[in-house]
């Protein structure tokens, strides 16, 4: 059983069990990411793990180009494209774990202030190990650190008031570019699923429940190059590229490509959308999913780096815009 699900079966957070064993195979380590990272660059390639509750993401590189910010700091490297959020970076280990080959795994592992993950590194066959044992000397830490709190409950969301959505459908319709997202949700108090749920057919379409199949076993065809995103609180991890090796294993949907692995939990998602983000260039079209929390659990978008990409651009349109949209059932009682 995985730490994860051994942690929450016995009602800690994964950071709490990981504390159980300090002193064994776990060290704490400083979460200083101004630190981590520049000295993870010397460490050459690694695999490098983000999640929430229903998506697993990895991606398989060298971290380049990290770029510290108070608020948001960034990895800008080939392969490995991460948005982190050092705030809710809050306790850090290393972990050292033999596996049933009799192999050790080495990683580095990120939490936030309640335990739960954030992000993780793991070491891979040609890691440099001396430069990933320097970073365990200089961020080594005794002390445990901030103390653990519980998660906060979660308030039920309030309906908007009809004139907060119109608000929302003029800054929509105004937008310029897709990062003014974020700052329309927090000018309009409107949560993001919310938003999507509310804002009209002419902006959002609710997708058949087994779109992202189709959308997957269609982008594996064609090559079509894409954007995946995986978020949680302290981190945003992208993918950009093409996927091609598509399995379905009980109720997770996976990619299993070489470099990259992305775990979907299907019976999780309570909602699929085709949504169109206007901008100066033009639409954009994403495919966002929520789960039963109204949580996101992944984003895909056309892959716009670099270039004319007009062409793949438009492939993406209308690979999405042929995705079965949700039957709509009469809001009326039955005919007696």
């Amino acid at each position: 059983m995985r730490e994860r699900d051994l942690a929450n079966q016995l009602g800690i957070s994964e950071a709490q069990f990981l504390e159980a064993f300090v002193g064994e195979h776990v060290e704490r380590i400083e979460p200083d990411i101004d630190v981590f990272f520049p000295m993870l660059h010397e460490a050459g390639e690694v695999m490098a793990l983000s999640r929430n509750v229903n998506a697993v993401h990895e991606k398989t590189g060298v971290y380049e180009k990290f770029a510290s910010g108070k608020h948001a700091s960034m990895v800008l490297g080939k392969d490995i494209d991460l948005r982190i959020f050092p705030k809710h970076w809050r306790h850090a280990y290393h972990v050292s774990k033999t596996l049933e080959n009799g192999s050790a795994q080495h990683s580095f592992q990120f939490f936030d202030v309640r335990g739960n993950a954030v992000h993780k590194v793991f070491a891979r066959e040609a890691t440099d190990l001396d430069k990933w044992n320097l970073i365990r000397t200089r961020l080594e830490k005794t002390d445990a650190g901030p103390a653990f709190k519980a998660a906060a409950a979660v308030k039920p969301a309030e309906t908007p008031t009809p004139e907060a959505i119109a608000d929302l459908r003029e800054i929509w319709a105004t937008m310029e570019d897709t990062h003014q997202f974020q700052a329309m949700l927090r000018k309009t108090g409107i949560s993001r699923h919310q938003a999507i749920r509310l804002v009209g057919s002419d902006f959002a379409t609710r997708l058949a429940d087994n779109a992202a199949d189709i959308l997957f076993e269609q982008l594996s065809v064609l090559q079509v190059p894409i954007m995946a995103f995986v978020r949680n609180p302290g981190i945003l991890q992208i993918h950009s590229g093409p996927v091609t090796n598509i399995k379905q294993v009980g109720p997770w949907l996976n990619v299993l490509d070489t470099g990259f692995h992305l775990h979907l939990r299907k019976d999780q998602f309570k909602a699929i959308w085709l949504v169109r983000k206007p901008t100066k260039s033009g639409d954009i079209f994403s495919i966002e999913i929520f789960d039963d929390r109204d949580e996101q659990v992944i984003l895909i978008n056309g892959d716009r780096r670099g270039g004319d990409v007009s062409e793949s651009v438009s492939q993406w349109d209308g690979v999405v815009h042929a995705l079965p949209r949700a039957e709509v059932l009469a809001d009326m009682e039955p005919a007696q």
